[in-house]
């Protein structure tokens, strides 16, 4: 297992991208400015099979799409309609749009909203809890079979943040009292806080069958996500980093993580598809390449946690996830 660095994707592809020839790849929140797209891009260049690039409309994925023909003519990319904030488009999407697709090698949640104003999905969820967190969760649960059929070392890898280290799941009142209580970045934290233990029960559910399930915190990367934010959002991080370091929910000091581009931010999601090194570690929250699991909390770190969020989750999709 390699220490934490900050890498360009091509990087972590020279050393690995061949696991990625012949293979089919599903990545959500697909978009020109995204991670997302950048990371479909560089994953192009590994020879993969089928790029399946999901988005809210056809228009957002295009020119992805469009630059992958061209300098890759030999890889197959097909759209697929997703809205993570109706559970609807995501049984469909699954069920029926992809009945043809017999095996997914790496599913790649990477979608997700950051700090709007308060909302509800069309199913009456906080809205980044239901887009970041349950959205996936029922994505998962829908796709694992595909992703299973493809075998060991195949992947399923979610998108959180370094947020996760100063929130938590708020079980008492999940919804912010319907906006009543709503943070922007309070609730942002809960649905990266709630993807990173899904992913620990995850893969504490599938011990044994070879199969890489992480979470990722991608650094702090310029992209669509902080639309939501004002212009000046910058330019008051750079002040809360020039007051000193972070404190986390275990009230413990940590450095704010130095801005980065897109391919910086996609390696991270590279390495936890196919770096070899840290397959032992299934379930890991990956920072800069790297298993950082000593970044998370307590509150994280608490099995019945895992156990109560994967409940509440059952409930509020009206089905259970059992493996």
């Amino acid at each position: 297992m390699s220490p934490k660095q900050i890498l360009p994707s091509e990087a972590i592809l020279e050393k690995y991208g061949k696991a990625l020839a012949g293979k089919a790849v599903l990545i959500t929140g697909v978009a020109d400015n995204s991670i997302a797209g950048e990371l479909a891009l560089q994953v192009s260049s590994a020879d993969p099979k089928l790029l399946i690039l999901s988005a809210r409309a056809e228009s957002r994925v295009a020119p992805i799409m469009e630059k992958v023909r061209t300098t890759k003519p030999n890889v197959a990319t097909r759209f697929l309609k997703m809205d993570l904030s109706d559970l609807s488009t995501v049984r469909k999407a699954a069920e029926s749009d992809l009945a043809d697709v017999p095996q997914i090698d790496h599913l790649v949640c990477l979608a997700g909203v950051m700090g709007p104003p308060y909302s509800q999905t069309k199913d009456g969820l906080e809205l980044q809890f239901g887009v970041n967190y349950v959205a996936n969760f029922l994505l998962v649960k829908l796709l694992l079979p595909k992703v299973r059929a493809a075998g060991p070392s195949s992947s399923v890898v979610v998108m959180s943040s370094s947020v996760v280290r100063t929130c938590k799941v708020h079980f008492e009142d999940i919804g912010f009292s319907n906006g009543e209580t709503y943070h922007p970045v309070v609730a942002y934290g809960q649905s990266n806080v709630a993807r990173v233990m899904f992913v620990k029960q995850l893969a504490k559910k599938m011990q044994g069958e070879g199969i890489r399930i992480f979470s990722i915190d991608p650094g702090a990367v310029l992209s669509g996500l902080q639309r939501h934010f004002p212009a000046e959002f910058v330019a008051q991080v750079e002040e809360m980093k020039k007051a000193g370091p972070a404190i986390d929910a275990d009230g413990r000091r940590y450095d704010y993580p130095p801005w980065t581009g897109r391919s910086e931010g996609a390696a991270t999601v590279i390495t936890g598809m196919i770096d070899p090194t840290i397959a032992e570690y299934n379930g890991a929250f990956l920072n800069q390449n790297a298993v950082a699991n000593d970044e998370l909390h307590a509150h994280i770190n608490d099995e019945n946690n895992w156990t109560r969020l994967w409940a509440l989750t059952e409930e509020l999709i009206h089905e259970e996830f059992s493996l």
